[in-house]
C-alpha cells in the first residue's frame, strides 16, 4: 500500500516531461493505477497537462487542496494548515517543495512514510473531502478518477474492518 500511495502522490502532480517518461516505464498490477497509466501512456504531454488542469485547477469541486473542501476560505483553514505542518514535523517529515501541507500529493507522500495504520488514520480523517474530489472528477469525466477512487476504496476497507 505504501508504494502505491507514493506512486499516486507522484501521478497526481502536474505533468512534466520527466513525469511522462516515468509513466512510460511504470508497470502496475493495481487495477485503479493500471487504468490511469493505460490512459496516460497513450497521451501526449500536452493532453496530460490539459486533463490535469481541467480536472484539478478549473473546478473547486475537485481541487487537490483537501482543506479547501472542508473550510473553503474560512480563517480556520489557515489554523488547520499550521497544525498540519506541525504534525508533519513532529513525525520527521519536511517539505521539499512549496506546496501547502494539505495538497493531496503531499499528504499521500507523507502517508507513504508512515506505518499503514497511521496512513489509513490520516486518510480517513479526510474521507469526506476525498469523496467530494472523487465525485467532482466523476462529474467532469476525468481520467484521474481511478486514482482517487483507489484511495477511497482503501479508506472504506479500513472503516469496514474497524466496524
Amino acid at each position: 500500500m505504501k508504494e502505491e500511495l507514493r506512486l499516486i502522490s507522484v501521478l497526481l502532480r502536474y505533468p512534466t516531461s520527466e513525469l511522462k517518461e516515468l509513466i512510460e516505464s511504470i508497470q502496475a498490477e493495481n487495477p485503479y493505477i493500471y487504468e490511469f497509466l493505460n490512459y496516460a501512456k497513450g497521451e501526449t504531454l500536452l493532453n496530460l497537462q490539459t486533463e490535469y488542469v481541467k480536472s484539478f485547477d478549473l473546478s473547486d469541486k475537485s481541487t487537490l487542496y483537501l482543506t479547501y473542501h472542508r473550510f473553503r476560505d474560512d480563517p480556520k483553514r489557515g489554523t488547520f494548515l499550521v497544525k498540519l505542518v506541525d504534525y508533519y514535523r513532529k513525525k520527521g517529515f519536511e517539505f521539499v517543495d512549496n506546496e501547502l501541507p494539505d495538497f493531496l500529493p503531499v499528504v499521500l507522500e507523507f502517508c507513504s512514510y508512515m506505518d499503514e495504520a497511521t496512513a489509513l488514520e490520516i486518510l480517513s480523517n479526510f474521507q469526506k473531502e476525498l469523496s467530494q474530489i472523487e465525485e467532482g472528477l466523476k462529474g467532469l469525466g476525468s481520467k484521474y478518477t481511478p486514482l482517487i477512487s483507489y484511495i477511497n476504496e482503501l479508506i472504506k476497507r479500513e472503516v469496514n474492518q474497524n466496524a
